[in-house]
């Protein structure tokens, strides 16, 4: 869940003679944006928000390649590609310059307007970049409609032609792994023994992304047409390559895919968002949901998509029109933010004109900002840039289990804790009649009784929506930005934060954060997958800069926040979520394995860990797809007592392990266990499909 927060900013147009902006694209860090004009284009920071670079083509340039039309970044952010209007591609170098930076900060000699505070100082390093022409490519086959970057070595480059050609980052083309339209044969699904290629003419791909999680691509045609190609593996033999039709789809405009959900988006000319997921069974594309505007959210026509924008985490997509107007959408369609339903004063008919037209957009690190490239007019447009807070998560699915409300921003928390949100009452599942209708108070109701069972009446009228905004401290921030993950105890006391490296916790009893004494390190650890709270224990997956490997760490609350007080379990993979359930600790792990520890205190006040069972899911998800892994505690309903079970003297069944993988819920059901002849753990799983 992704929510808007605060007015956007205007930031300043450094495009020479005011050209438009034509398109704004991050690189794969997204902490660098590229913005390009007709014959220029500016390279900006993100956070301080500031131009590194601004590069333009000379006259001569422009007048034998032709105008600029599209850009892509490598995934090493080395080079950047750019496509132009008379089919060949630039191709320039990035360079940083180690032996300095772009920005710099000195103090005025007068001492009373001197730095004093640790908010004014800006810790974060702007690279100085240099921009040189690597080299100029003549693609040869009509004009270039799309780029797609598909690998470190590879860009895709789509044509009028109906190619797909990959040329690699070094100007030479992959000639053998080029794709033709004409001959990729096209079915509704994978099963299906008839296929015929494209054969009409003047007909090409408008727009292409690719993912290797879906182990393929999204595309839609300058005819309506949408369709997912793929192939046997990720080096798509052009005899090999399958395309698979979108249904009913025919007037297809845009496509984004979103990787670790593994669906398509198709925004389509009616203003509507299709989302296909990919069927196991038959290979096809079937509809998932739909993202339309209701006639109370716009009663008019916002015209076709112009633009979408997923979130790296696959939590939140942004749409936009070309009549106006952006929104943002939850992954499965539930509206979060329209702006055609601001205010913009009795002066705006939105039915005509829509001060808000959005060309093109790019979601920075982290989400939690928007960049927009908004068009002013047929000659001019302006970068504007828009602030979002998020749940926590959409990054920390194992804070699903608290009862505390909270959203997290780039450098703040938003609190609302459960006494804020309800007001609980007991009430006699035996008596709640009477206790309404004499209209008892919490003062004035009678102790509870043991013997009888209560009911939880809750009353939304007694919620109350004050947030309370938890600033993180600005000389953990300023070094660590953006925040990255945040948890909270069940008891709502205690809170943990950790950005780029390191971590700090907070305690409201006290209100006083708790940061590293030693900086050092502080900087010798990321936290890669979660955190949580277990009992007064802050514990973190993370990787070991100077180590080099990854480890499940332990930080008690009261000690200082030191890796001398800490617990350090050495793991074989990367961590990728962390749950827990009384003293269960749940951990998924890059190799596809979820292992469960069971954890107790020493006498000496340490943690100890013990492995219980391990389950490889690997059959069932690729692990950068998987969402959550967490146990849950399944309660048998009472039924008649005709039907009811004999009591038995067998313990318990032990609780189930719930996965969720693409939006996709598994129950793995776990069996009493016993020991092999080393005392490993051994039990047999049955997995159920929810």
């Amino acid at each position: 869940m992704y929510f808007p927060i605060g007015w956007p900013k205007v930031l300043k147009n450094l495009e020479a003679d005011g050209q438009v902006i034509k398109q704004i694209v991050s690189n794969r860090d997204k902490i660098l944006f590229v913005s390009l004009t007709n014959e220029s284009f500016v390279i900006w920071f993100c956070k301080p928000t500031v131009p590194i670079v601004f590069h333009k083509r000379n006259a001569d340039s422009v007048e034998r390649l032709g105008f600029n039309v599209g850009v892509e970044w490598k995934p090493d952010s080395s080079m950047i590609c750019i496509s132009t209007s008379e089919g060949h591609l630039i191709i320039y170098n990035v360079e940083a310059q180690s032996e300095q930076t772009a920005y710099n900060q000195f103090d005025p000699p007068t001492a009373s307007l001197r730095r004093d505070s640790a908010e004014l100082f800006v810790k974060e390093t702007i690279p100085s970049l240099k921009i040189t022409v690597f080299k100029e490519i003549l693609v040869w086959d009509g004009q270039i409609t799309r780029m797609c970057c598909i690998s470190g070595t590879e860009i895709l480059v789509c044509t009028t032609r109906a190619h797909l050609l990959r040329y690699r980052w070094d100007g030479t083309q992959n000639r053998d792994y080029c794709l033709d339209l004409g001959r990729i044969p096209f079915s509704i699904n994978q099963q299906v023994s008839k296929a015929e290629p494209i054969l009409e003419d003047n007909t090409h791909v408008n727009d292409i992304e690719y993912s290797p999680l879906v182990c393929g691509f999204g595309i839609t045609l300058n005819d309506g047409r949408a369709a997912y190609l793929t192939a046997p593996n990720l080096k798509f033999d052009p005899n090999a390559v399958q395309g698979i039709w979108a249904p009913a789809i025919d007037d297809a405009t845009c496509v984004r895919v979103n990787h670790k959900f593994r669906l398509i988006a198709i925004g389509r000319r009616n203003s509507q968002v299709d989302v296909f997921t990919i069927d196991e069974v038959t290979g096809g594309l079937e509809l998932s949901h739909t993202m339309a505007l209701s006639s109370k959210d716009f009663p008019g026509d916002p015209g076709p998509v112009k633009c979408i924008r997923w979130t790296a985490d696959g939590r939140s997509v942004a749409v936009s029109w070309e009549g106006g107007g952006v929104s943002t959408w939850s992954t499965f369609g539930a509206l979060l933010m329209c702006s055609l339903a601001w205010d913009y004063g009795l002066s705006q008919d939105l039915g005509k004109h829509n001060p808000l037209v959005v060309s093109s957009m790019e979601w920075a690190t982290e989400g939690y900002q928007l960049w927009m490239v908004k068009v002013e007019g047929d000659s001019s447009s302006n970068l504007i840039q828009m602030d979002f807070i998020k749940s926590p998560l959409s990054v920390n699915p194992c804070m699903s289990n608290q009862r505390h409300l909270y959203l997290q921003a780039d450098d703040k928390l938003y609190v609302n804790l459960e006494d804020n949100l309800t007001r609980r009452t007991k009430i006699s599942m035996i008596d709640s009649s009477e206790y309404q209708e004499n209209g008892l108070t919490d003062e004035l109701a009678p102790e509870y009784d043991n013997k009888v069972k209560y009911r939880e009446f809750v009353d939304d009228n007694e919620c109350r929506k004050q947030w309370k905004v938890l600033p993180l401290p600005a000389t953990y921030i300023a070094a660590n930005w953006p925040l990255r993950y945040s948890a909270i105890d069940e008891g709502g006391v205690n809170v943990c934060v950790a950005g780029r490296t390191g971590l700090a916790h907070y305690s409201c009893a006290s209100r006083r954060w708790k940061l590293f004494g030693n900086e050092a390190q502080e900087k010798d650890f990321v936290v890669t997958g979660g955190m949580l709270w277990w009992r007064d224990h802050v514990v973190i997956g993370c990787y070991s800069i100077i180590d080099g490997h990854d480890e499940i760490r332990f930080y008690p609350r009261e000690a200082k926040l030191d890796n001398r007080s800490a617990k350090m379990v050495r793991v074989q993979v990367q961590v990728f979520a962390l749950d827990a359930l009384d003293d269960q600790l749940v951990v998924f792990t890059a190799d596809a394995l979820v292992t469960i520890y069971e954890l107790s205190i020493d006498k000496n006040g340490g943690v100890e860990m013990r492995c219980v069972q391990a389950v490889d899911i690997s059959a069932l998800s690729h692990p950068a797809c998987v969402v959550s892994a967490a146990l849950c505690r399944l309660q048998e309903q009472p039924g008649p007592p005709h039907l009811a079970r004999p009591p038995t003297s067998s313990p318990l069944a032990p609780d189930s392990l719930v996965i969720n993988a693409s939006g996709k819920l598994m129950m793995v059901q776990r069996e009493e266990y016993d020991v092999d002849e080393d005392n490993n753990p051994v039990r047999n799983v049955v997995i159920i499909m929810l």
